[in-house]
C-alpha cells in the first residue's frame, strides 16, 4: 500500500529538506512552524510531524499517524494522552560520540581540577590546584548501557578503567567486564569510582539514584549525568556533595531544568554544570534529517519504521 497526499509539518524552514520530502513523498504538502503559527487549524490536518518541539504538539494533532523526534530521550511519550494517541513515535540515535566525549570532558575537569586552573588563570594566579588523580585503574559503572552508554564504556576502557554496567536487559556489552541487572544496582555502585548515568527519563527511572544509592558508593566517588535530571534525587545529590560522600559531579542535566539561579546545586562543592548541550555537534541536524527521510521512505512504502519508541517503557 502506498501512502500519498500527506500533510507533513517540519518544525524548521529548510527548502532543501522540503525538496527531499517532496521527492520521497510526491503529492505531499509540507508546512513549517511559521505556517502553524499563521493557521491555528493546521495541526488538525497534519499526518506527520518532524523536528524539535513536536512533543508539545502531538497530543493536539489528532490526525497524526507518525511523529519523528530529533532527540534520543522520549520519556514524554508515557503521558496518558500520548500513550492513547495512535501515532507511532520514532527517535534518533545520533548522539553517542558527542555525549560520551562531553561526559569525559566533565570527568577530566573534575579529576584534574581543570576548573580551578581556569579560575586561577582568570585571576592571573600561578598556583597549584590541590589533589589530582588519573583515570587508569579506576572503576567506572555505566548505568544505562544503550548506545551512548556503550560508547562511554569503550572510552573508559581506552583510559584503562575497569568497566561495569547496569542495564534492564541481560546480555554482554562490549568493553564491559560485568553487567548487573537493575535489581543489583547497589552491588554495582558499591564498586564505583565513577558513575555514568545515561538513563532515560521514565516513570520507572525517576529518582533511581537516590539517597540510598548515593550512600552505597565508595566515599569520594564521582557522578556524571547526561541521561535525565529526574533520574537523580536532587536533594540527596546536594547533601551527598556537601557531606563529601560524593567527591564531585559533572551534570549536563538537572532536576529542575533549567536550574533556578538560587538553587543550592549551583554552589555545591566540586560540581561542574553544563546547560544540557552534551548532544550538540556540527552535523547533527543533517544526521537527524537522514533518519527522518529514511523513515519517510518507509512510511510511504508501508514498511516498518526504524527507532520506534515504546510508549509503555518511555524509550
Amino acid at each position: 500500500m502506498t501512502r500519498t497526499e500527506l500533510n507533513i509539518l517540519l518544525m524548521r524552514s529548510d527548502d532543501a529538506l522540503r525538496q527531499e520530502v517532496e521527492r520521497i513523498a510526491p503529492g505531499s504538502r509540507t508546512f513549517t512552524r511559521d505556517d502553524l503559527d499563521a493557521d491555528e487549524g493546521l495541526l488538525d490536518r497534519v499526518d506527520v510531524l518532524y523536528g524539535w518541539g513536536v512533543h508539545n504538539l502531538l497530543a493536539r494533532a489528532k490526525r497524526a499517524r507518525w511523529c519523528q523526534t530529533v532527540s534520543a530521550g522520549v520519556g514524554w511519550i508515557q503521558q496518558p494522552e500520548i500513550v492513547r494517541h495512535p501515532a507511532v513515535v520514532t527517535n534518533v540515535h545520533i548522539y553517542d560520540e558527542c555525549i560520551a566525549e562531553h561526559l569525559f570532558g566533565l570527568l577530566l575537569v573534575l579529576i584534574r581540577r581543570l576548573d580551578a586552573a581556569v579560575r586561577n588563570q582568570a585571576a592571573h594566579e600561578w598556583k597549584r590546584v590541590g589533589e589530582v588523580d588519573v583515570l587508569k585503574g579506576r572503576t567506572a559503572v555505566v548505568v544505562g548501557c544503550g548506545s551512548i552508554g556503550s560508547r562511554c564504556a569503550e572510552l573508559a576502557a581506552a583510559f584503562g578503567m575497569n568497566v561495569l554496567g547496569v542495564r534492564r536487559t541481560a546480555g554482554p556489552v562490549p568493553h564491559v567486564e560485568a553487567v548487573f541487572g537493575v535489581d543489583r544496582l547497589l552491588d554495582a555502585l558499591a564498586r564505583a569510582d565513577v558513575v555514568f548515568d545515561l538513563l532515560p527519563g521514565t516513570n520507572e527511572t525517576r529518582h533511581l539514584l537516590g539517597a540510598r544509592e548515593l550512600a552505597a558508593l565508595p566515599h569520594g566517588a564521582l557522578l556524571l549525568n547526561a541521561g535525565r535530571g529526574t533520574t537523580v534525587d536532587t536533594d540527596a545529590l546536594v547533601e551527598a556533595l556537601k557531606s563529601g560522600q560524593l567527591g564531585g559531579a559533572g551534570l549536563d542535566v538537572t532536576d529542575p531544568e533549567p536550574l533556578p539561579p538560587d538553587h543550592p546545586l549551583w554552589d555545591a562543592p566540586n560540581v561542574v554544570i553544563t546547560p544540557h548541550y552534551s548532544g550538540a555537534a556540527a552535523g547533527n541536524s543533517r544526521q537527524a534529517d537522514e533518519v527522518f527521510l529514511e523513515n519517510l521512505r518507509r512510511f510511504v512504502a508501508d514498511e516498518p519504521l526504524i527507532n520506534v519508541a515504546d510508549k509503555e517503557r518511555g524509550y
